[in-house]
């Protein structure tokens, strides 16, 4: 009796003791809106469970609203599980085979007319970095500069 209840013990001391924890990882989104005629007043950009292709998600939780400063973006698009040590090259490739594309859609005053401006960005001018910080599974998506007229 004795021994099995010294297995019992050190089992459930060994399960609590090594149990893995789940890692995450978080998509921050950089770039720059260039243009002459616009005045850029919201940017909507993908949300990380669009852009990894989860299905089934709400339509109005695609998308993640931004102010721009300067014309200048730099949010974060999510957290998901995952690996921490995944390469941001990785990353980027699984990405891709999720998303041909990126939509983006832009708010802008043009005249003094509100008008909603929807761009396809490619994945040519993207860039994946990892952000080395005190949340060390934060990758930067850089959309670099956008040109709208």
């Amino acid at each position: 009796m004795k021994k099995i209840l010294t297995v019992i013990i050190l089992s459930f001391i060994f399960q609590y003791s090594f149990a893995q924890s789940c890692e995450t990882f978080g998509i921050k989104c950089t770039g720059k809106i260039n243009s002459k005629s616009l005045i850029i007043q919201k940017i909507k950009l993908p949300a990380i469970n669009f852009l990894l292709g989860k299905e089934g998600i709400n339509l109005k939780n695609r998308f993640v609203e931004v102010k721009p400063n300067d014309n200048k973006f730099d949010v974060i698009l999510g957290i998901e599980y995952g690996s921490r040590s995944i390469k941001p090259k990785k990353l980027l490739d699984f990405i891709k085979t999720k998303r041909d594309f990126i939509p983006i859609i832009i708010s802008a005053v043009k005249n003094g007319e509100n008008k909603d401006i929807e761009i396809i960005l490619t994945w040519e001018n993207v860039e994946m970095n990892k952000l080395e910080n005190n949340f060390s599974g934060l990758f930067e998506l850089n959309l670099n500069e956008i040109n709208v007229e």
